[in-house]
């Protein structure tokens, strides 16, 4: 979605990886973030194209690595120049694109364990300070590092249209007993505080 940044990650301390992402459009959740157990975790935004999501995974599944997971989709997507994608597999490995026309600011960091990226920011300080938040927050628990993260980006001023939902999604590295693998799948359709919102849910049940 057009003006949206988030965190794709992985904490192979708790054998956890996830995406938490926050948006000035509505119901960000429904079409950013993608993830699946023991496989993978997708974030495609700015002229989203959902593609990214499901076939990203698919291709994670089959065997594929995230750069020619990407690199395939990117080849049969007619308009790249527009997309950002942000594609990790169970292991810790990432590939990324930040399209030359998504809009401004734009960019992302890698960190190593993790990635930062987003579009229509208020300037590139947005994905610095989400950047050093994650770095900051390491004795956090996993699901609250990636949400402190974002809140970080929203204090630097974060999309240039304000936030109206976010969402997070949780899975296992390894596929995990229980409802299908997944530890966290929560969305923020519409508030004025999304990340707030979803911080405070983490909090409730104890994560």
């Amino acid at each position: 979605m057009v003006g949206t940044f988030s965190i794709v990650a992985i904490d192979e301390s708790v054998r956890l990886m996830g995406v938490a992402v926050t948006s000035g459009s509505i119901a960000v959740g429904t079409r950013v973030p993608w993830a699946k157990p023991g496989v993978g975790v997708v974030a495609t935004q700015a002229y989203t194209n959902i593609m990214y999501g499901k076939e990203g995974l698919r291709l994670l599944e089959y065997g594929k690595t995230p750069r020619e997971a990407l690199d395939e989709l990117l080849s049969l997507d007619p308009k790249p120049e527009i997309r950002q994608v942000c594609i990790m597999n169970s292991r810790g490995v990432f590939a990324v694109h930040t399209g030359v026309n998504c809009p401004l600011h734009h960019g992302h960091i890698l960190g190593g364990t993790f990635c930062v990226l987003g579009n229509l920011l208020i300037s590139k300080n947005v994905l610095k300070q989400t950047y050093l938040a994650y770095l900051e927050n390491e004795g956090a628990s996993f699901p609250l590092r990636l949400l402190k993260a974002l809140k970080a980006g929203i204090l630097a001023g974060g999309d240039r249209r304000g936030h109206n939902s976010a969402a997070i999604i949780i899975v296992g590295t390894r596929v995990a007993s229980g409802k299908g693998g997944f530890q966290i799948n929560i969305r923020i359709d519409k508030s004025k505080k999304p990340v707030d919102e979803l911080i405070e849910k983490i909090k409730a049940v104890g994560l």
